[in-house]
């Protein structure tokens, strides 16, 4: 079985291939812990798709702390779903395009409920929130893995290089042109 770690780097790693690297101010570089990453539906990334989507504003804390709510409940939805298949997508690593459509129908199938209980109902509404959301969030995955790689070449540029042991320094004067 897949544990939501899993389930998040099959999502994730695939949407930050097909996503745009861009660059990402500071606010977006503080934002790398393993709740933000982890969470499905962090609130931050919520409020931004509420605000960009018109949603009206007496009813977007309420939907973010549903959302927030509802983090918890996706990967046995999943499994659930998957469990019923044979074979189960989440068992066999080459199904898995269909792991990721069964992770995706659930995200759906969760943010769409709270949305609804909220008045949104328009169906190409509520994917485009997702996939808002969605967006946000790979890019922001992209982000931190940059911001990962960069304080990995400062601190490996920073560490004093070792010589090999048994190999003489080499001495540019004592070395003469190739005749």
């Amino acid at each position: 079985m897949f544990s939501k770690k899993h389930l998040v780097s099959i999502c994730l790693g695939a949407a930050a291939l097909i996503m745009p690297i861009s660059g990402f101010s500071t606010e977006e570089s503080n934002q790398c812990s393993k709740e933000i990453l982890m969470s499905y539906f962090p609130e931050s990334f919520v409020a931004k798709t509420l605000e960009k989507f018109k949603v009206p504003q007496g009813q977007r804390s309420a939907i973010i702390k549903e959302l927030s709510s509802k983090d918890r409940e996706v990967v046995p939805k999943v499994e659930e779903k998957a469990g019923k298949m044979t074979p189960n997508p989440l068992k066999d690593p080459k199904m898995r395009q269909e792991s990721v459509k069964i992770f995706r129908d659930t995200l759906y199938e969760l943010f769409a409920g709270v949305m609804n209980t909220h008045g949104v109902t328009d169906k190409d509404q509520i994917q485009s929130m997702l996939d808002d959301l969605q967006q946000q969030k790979a890019k922001q995955f992209a982000a931190c893995i940059e911001l990962h790689k960069k304080q990995v070449q400062e601190e490996s540029s920073s560490t004093p290089s070792m010589q090999m042991p048994n190999q003489p320094k080499k001495n540019p004067a004592s070395e003469s042109p190739a005749k």
